[in-house]
């Protein structure tokens, strides 16, 4: 199910919101359950039926280079983007895809999510639909900083942030899509560019179409020491989590 579609994990961030902890080392670098977050990221990559991914790097990139090398570790053919300026999540993608071979979908997926979910599973709906991007939608018990969106049957039509006071829906994008390359065409070719803030915006202004695929599979955010301790509290990937 993986034929013609490439794996891109956007793993450049500071990890700013980590503190202390990710001083040192990128935050998908951080240890977890005996190895970096990142090769448990990696290795559901490889259980899904991917023989290879493309890394877009940019904070200690050498991090991580040097840990995987040329994914031996991990059963995958790692292929490596480093960023020669900030250019965002959306950025780096962009720039990453101009090397990526043939004119196939990207499985894109962000370095800090534990990532337990049938991979085959969204890309079949992906294909089933015509929509620019399929993005994985998931219940949130932290709505007051996740990208929330609204949802339309299975069409995604708005994305806000919920403010105090004020009704909100407690489904959010959960940092994992599927983009028809096209859809890059949004993101400048310089400067700072973010999916979630500035692209899917932009596409559902501009009348496309952006799928919502439901899951409560696990698919867990863990970019704050809050998220990080309740999650390996919880049994760290066992069962069904979406934090």
């Amino acid at each position: 199910m993986t034929a013609g579609v490439s794996a891109v994990v956007v793993a450049g961030g500071r990890g700013e919101r980590m503190g202390a902890a990710a001083k040192d080392v990128p935050k998908p670098m951080l240890p977890f359950n005996g190895k970096p977050l990142l090769e448990h990221l990696l290795l559901w990559l490889k259980k899904s039926g991917f023989a290879s991914a493309h890394l877009c790097l940019g904070y200690k990139a050498e991090t991580v280079v040097s840990y995987f090398g040329k994914g031996e570790g991990v059963g995958l053919d790692l292929r490596y983007h480093l960023e020669q300026e900030p250019r965002g999540t959306a950025g780096s993608v962009k720039d990453a895809a101009k090397d990526i071979p043939g004119a196939g979908d990207l499985l894109v997926v962000y370095g800090d999510l534990f990532v337990d979910m049938d991979c085959a599973r969204i890309l079949k709906f992906h294909a089933a639909h015509k929509a620019a991007a399929t993005l994985a939608v998931i219940p949130t018990d932290h709505p007051y900083d996740s990208d929330l969106v609204k949802i339309e049957g299975e069409r995604l039509t708005g994305f806000y942030r919920a403010k105090p006071g004020e009704p909100c829906e407690n489904w959010a994008a959960g940092a994992l899509w599927v983009l028809r390359r096209d859809l890059l065409d949004l993101v400048p070719v310089a400067g700072l560019s973010d999916f979630g803030k500035n692209v899917f915006p932009a596409a559902v202004a501009r009348g496309m179409e952006l799928a919502a695929y439901k899951t409560a599979e696990t698919l867990a955010d863990l970019g704050t020491p809050e998220r990080w301790e309740k999650f390996a509290a919880s049994g760290g990937g066992t069962g069904a989590k979406t934090l």
